[in-house]
C-alpha cells in the first residue's frame, strides 16, 4: 500500500465549473452564434452544457431549433468554426468568468507533491486556451485533451495516458489517473477508465448524481481535499 501511494499520479483537471467558471460567456456566445447562423436561438441553458463536449452541446441546440440530423455535421463545423472566430474578443472582455479559489489549492496541493497534471476538457482546444490563459493557467498544464480528438467524454483518459507518456515518458495506469470535475459526467467517465475521481458539487443537484455515477469523492470545495487520505 506504501509503495503504491508513493506512485506519481496524473490529475486531469476540467475547466468549466471545476478551474474556472465561464459565467454565461460562452452558451451566451455559442447561442448568438446559432442565431445569426440559422435564424433561431436554442436558448441554451446551463442542463444543456454542462459535462458534455462542444459538439455534443452544438448537436443538441440544433436538434432544440428543429435542424434536420443530416445535417448535423456541416452545421456542427459551421458553428464551431463561427464560435471560435468570436469567443476570444467576447471572452477577454467579459467581467463575469472567474477562477474557483479552491481549485487553485488543489491544484497547487498536487504539484507540490510532485504529481503530474494535465486538463480533460469538452472544450475545443482553441477555447479551453482563451478560457486558461484569461487566468494565467494555461502554463500550468503541460498537456490536454479536448473535444477535437473526441466527443466522447469516456474515451478521453486513454488518449491522456498516451499523452502523458509523449510529455512526462512516464507509463500511468489507469488506477493512478485522477480526474477533477464538476458533473456526474466526469464521474463516469473515470469508472468507465478504472480510473478515480474527484467532484466538486457546485450546485445542490451535483452531489447525488456524482455519488450514483460512483465518484471516488464528492466535495463542496476543492480545498476540503486531503490528498494524502484521498491516495492512501
Amino acid at each position: 500500500m506504501e509503495r503504491d501511494f508513493l506512485r506519481k499520479k496524473l490529475f486531469l483537471f476540467d475547466i468549466d465549473g471545476t478551474l474556472l467558471s465561464p459565467g454565461p460567456v460562452s452558451r451566451r456566445t455559442l447561442d448568438r452564434v446559432i442565431a445569426d447562423l440559422l435564424g433561431q436561438s436554442p436558448d441554451l441553458q446551463y442542463e444543456d452544457v454542462a459535462g458534455s463536449t462542444d459538439p455534443i452541446i452544438v448537436q443538441r441546440a440544433l436538434r432544440k431549433i428543429g435542424v434536420d440530423s443530416g445535417e448535423f455535421n456541416e452545421w456542427t463545423s459551421k458553428v464551431i468554426t463561427e464560435y471560435l472566430k468570436r469567443l476570444p474578443a467576447v471572452f477577454d472582455e467579459a467581467d463575469e468568468p472567474f477562477v474557483y479559489d479552491d481549485a487553485l489549492i488543489l491544484l497547487a496541493s498536487i504539484l507540490e507533491q510532485d504529481n503530474a497534471v494535465g486538463v480533460m476538457s469538452g472544450n475545443m482546444q482553441a477555447a479551453a486556451e482563451i478560457k486558461l490563459a484569461k487566468f494565467d493557467l494555461l502554463q500550468k498544464f503541460p498537456f490536454g485533451i479536448y473535444a477535437d480528438e473526441t466527443d466522447d467524454r469516456s474515451a478521453m483518459p486513454i488518449i491522456a495516458r498516451e499523452r502523458a507518456w509523449d510529455v512526462y515518458h512516464e507509463a500511468f495506469r489507469l488506477a493512478d489517473m485522477i480526474i477533477i470535475g464538476d458533473t456526474d459526467a466526469d464521474a463516469k467517465a473515470a469508472v468507465n477508465n478504472g480510473c478515480k475521481s474527484i467532484i466538486v458539487s457546485r450546485r445542490k443537484e451535483t452531489w447525488l448524481k456524482a455519488e450514483a455515477a460512483g465518484a471516488s469523492l464528492v466535495v463542496s470545495s476543492l480545498a476540503d481535499v486531503d490528498l494524502e487520505s484521498f491516495l492512501s
